[in-house]
C-alpha cells in the first residue's frame, strides 16, 4: 500500500510539474508575441497614446511600415464598441499602403474608467470629436488631409464628418454601411416576414416588431428575431481569415484583462446601448439616428463601400445600403461585397486588403497628377 502510494505521488508529482512548465512556456510565448507586436517597423511608427480632444483624453493607437504614407483613421462601431481585440490584426494587413490609426472614442475602450462620461453624449458632439482628431492627426503625422475608414456605427460617424469637412479628408471607406435606422428596420422587417412565412412563431414576432417604436423598447421581439435561425450571425472564430485566439493573446495593445473590460458600456451611452456583458446586443438606433445620410448623397472625395453579402441587420440592411450607394455621387466610388454578414469586411482581412490597396494606388496617381 505504501508502495502504491508512493508511486501514485510520483505521478501526482510529474504531472504538476509538466503543467506548471507548460503554464510556464504559454506566458512566455504570450509575452515574446506581444513584445514581437509592440516592435516599430524601420522607416515605420508603432505608437499608443491619449490625445485632448476637445477636453478630454482619448486613446489612440497608430502604426505603420513607412511615416511617409498616407494616413487612415478607423472609426469603431458601437456605438461604444471598440473591436481592437480582434481588428489590429487585419489592419496591420493595410500597414504597406496607410499608416493606421485606431481610436478608442469619447469614454469608451482604452478611456473606460479613468476617462469615461457620464453625461450623455450626441452625434454632433462624436462628429466634433471626429473632427478634433483629425485636426491633431495632421499636424501630429504632417499630413494635409487623411483617409476615413468607418464600419457600423463608425460608417455614419465617418460619412458625416466626409460630408461636413471634404477640406480634411482625400478618401471615405465603409463597411457594414448604416444609412437611416428606420429605413433599414423596415426593410429588416420585410426580409423577415418574407423569410418566415412557414414558420408560424417567428413570423409573429416579425409581424410585431416595429421599426418605429426603437429597438430598446421591444428587445424581446429583436432577440427573438436576431437570435432566430433565419439572422445570420457572424462567427469571430468561424469566419475569420485570422487566429482570433492570436488577436486576443498577442494583442500589443492591451491584455486579455483590459479587453474584457473594454466590452463594458459607460454611463455616457447608457441611454442607448444594452450590456454585451450579459449577452444582449448595442442598440445605438436612438443615437445613430441623431444623424442619418440617406437623402444626403453629394460627396466631394471619393466614396468606397465594402459590405457583407448576409448583412441583415436591423440597423445595416445591405439592400439598404447598396441602394444610397447608387444615389451617392462622388468623383470616385466602388462598392464591394465579401462573403458574410455584419462584421465580415473586418474578418475577411485579405479582401479588405486588397480593397484597399486598390483604393490606394489611385490615391496615389492621383496625387501624382
Amino acid at each position: 500500500m505504501k508502495q502504491f502510494i508512493g508511486k501514485l505521488l510520483k505521478i501526482v508529482k510529474w504531472i504538476c510539474i509538466i503543467l506548471i512548465t507548460l503554464i510556464v512556456i504559454e506566458i512566455l510565448v504570450i509575452v515574446i508575441g506581444r513584445q514581437i507586436n509592440r516592435r516599430t517597423p524601420e522607416g515605420g511608427i508603432n505608437e499608443s497614446m491619449y490625445a485632448d480632444i476637445n477636453g478630454t483624453k482619448q486613446w489612440i493607437c497608430i502604426y505603420g511600415q513607412d511615416v511617409n504614407n498616407p494616413v487612415l483613421l478607423f472609426l469603431h462601431g458601437g456605438p461604444c464598441y471598440p473591436s481592437i481585440t480582434f481588428d489590429w490584426i487585419a489592419f496591420r494587413k493595410l500597414s504597406a499602403d496607410y499608416t493606421i490609426v485606431e481610436w478608442d472614442q469619447r469614454g469608451c475602450g482604452h478611456n473606460y474608467p479613468d476617462y469615461q462620461e457620464t453625461d450623455p453624449v450626441t452625434g454632433e458632439l462624436m462628429i466634433e470629436d471626429g473632427k478634433a482628431l483629425t485636426d491633431f492627426l495632421c499636424d501630429y503625422l504632417h499630413k494635409e488631409k487623411i483617409t476615413l475608414f468607418g464600419h457600423s456605427w463608425g460608417s455614419l460617424l465617418a460619412a458625416n464628418l466626409a460630408l461636413e469637412y471634404p477640406e480634411k479628408y482625400d478618401a471615405l471607406i465603409t463597411s457594414g454601411l448604416v444609412v437611416n435606422e428606420k429605413i433599414s428596420q423596415k426593410a429588416y422587417k420585410d426580409h423577415m416576414l418574407s423569410l418566415t412565412q412557414n414558420d408560424p412563431e417567428i413570423h409573429a414576432a416579425a409581424e410585431q416588431f416595429d421599426p418605429e417604436a426603437g429597438m430598446k423598447n421591444q428587445k424581446e421581439i429583436v432577440y427573438r428575431l436576431g437570435y432566430s435561425q433565419y439572422s445570420y450571425n457572424d462567427n469571430l472564430f468561424r469566419d475569420s481569415d485570422f487566429s482570433l485566439i492570436a488577436g486576443i493573446l498577442f494583442n500589443p495593445y492591451c491584455t486579455v484583462t483590459e479587453q474584457y473590460r473594454q466590452l463594458m458600456n459607460t454611463p455616457a451611452y447608457a441611454e442607448y446601448i444594452d450590456t454585451v456583458l450579459t449577452g444582449g446586443d448595442i442598440f445605438g438606433d436612438e443615437l445613430c439616428g441623431q444623424i442619418p445620410i440617406d437623402g444626403k448623397t453629394e460627396y466631394q472625395v471619393p466614396f468606397y463601400l465594402i459590405d457583407g453579402a448576409k448583412d441583415h441587420g436591423f440597423s445595416t440592411m445591405v439592400e439598404v445600403a447598396a441602394a444610397y450607394f447608387d444615389t451617392v455621387s462622388a468623383p470616385d466610388k466602388e462598392m464591394k461585397y465579401v462573403d458574410g454578414g455584419h462584421g465580415s469586411p473586418l474578418l475577411h482581412s485579405g479582401e479588405l486588403a486588397a480593397f484597399v490597396h486598390e483604393i490606394a494606388e489611385k490615391q496615389s496617381e492621383k496625387a501624382d497628377h
